[in-house]
């Protein structure tokens, strides 16, 4: 019986494609489905899984694996997923990158987009004695013109974040995701997106990303502000 909704982490890293990371890719998948996750994405940095390898992965565990990438880019992180190679030609020229992610059938999600507004930090601007910034005034930087989504829980996020992200997307009229930004096996599911409708295969994931019906939540405290 298929399930009428499902779980994904979105945003993860294995010591595989990600030097910070401290978890193989076994080590993630099993910390996913111990935490009862339907899926995961891995994205790692500026890195592209072949599918094939992920496919096996699937088969094996009997967890949904994905690949996708968070690129480093002048404007801030994005997650591409849906593409299948490398990116790095493409990350000075988000036009450029935008329309090949759109007629590669991908999907750009705007990774943690306030992070180096709130930075690693428990505390708020104002208790760290900086000035407040206007979600409004952040929300018309260039990123959002050409991303389709927005991330907007991400475990190694504080809530200031958080919620600045939750606005923008009402303010953007944008979906957004959730995602642990795992490094280590302690933080994976710990923020996730939630598919009402059934994810079968990668192409259903991407479409549901851009027309679907979901929700980003989080499952739980991550451990680490360093998101170790």
């Amino acid at each position: 019986m298929k399930k009428s909704s499902m779980e994904f982490d979105l945003h993860t890293h294995s010591s595989q494609g990600s030097a910070c990371s401290r978890m193989n890719i076994w080590d993630l998948i099993h910390a996913a489905c111990q935490k009862g996750l339907d899926g995961v994405c891995i994205t790692d940095h500026d890195y592209c899984w072949d599918p094939r390898e992920l496919a096996k992965l699937h088969k094996e565990s009997g967890l949904q694996v994905y690949g996708g990438i968070e690129l480093s880019t002048s404007v801030g992180e994005i997650l591409v997923y849906g593409v299948h190679q490398s990116l790095l030609h493409l990350r000075a020229d988000l036009p450029k990158l935008a329309q090949f992610v759109r007629e590669s059938k991908g999907v750009m999600v705007a990774a943690h987009p306030f992070r180096t507004d709130f930075a690693l930090s428990p505390f708020s601007r104002e208790e760290r004695g900086l000035e407040p910034i206007e979600v409004e005034v952040m929300c018309r930087r260039s990123i959002f013109d050409f991303v389709d989504t927005l991330e907007v829980y991400n475990g190694r996020s504080c809530q200031e974040e958080i919620n600045a992200a939750r606005k923008a997307t009402k303010i953007l009229g944008k979906k957004g995701t959730g995602g642990s930004d795992a490094h280590s096996i302690l933080s994976v599911g710990s923020c996730v997106t939630v598919f009402d409708a059934p994810v079968e295969n990668e192409a259903h994931l991407v479409d549901q990303l851009l027309n679907g019906c979901i929700q980003a939540k989080k499952k739980e405290v991550s451990r680490n502000v360093l998101g170790m």
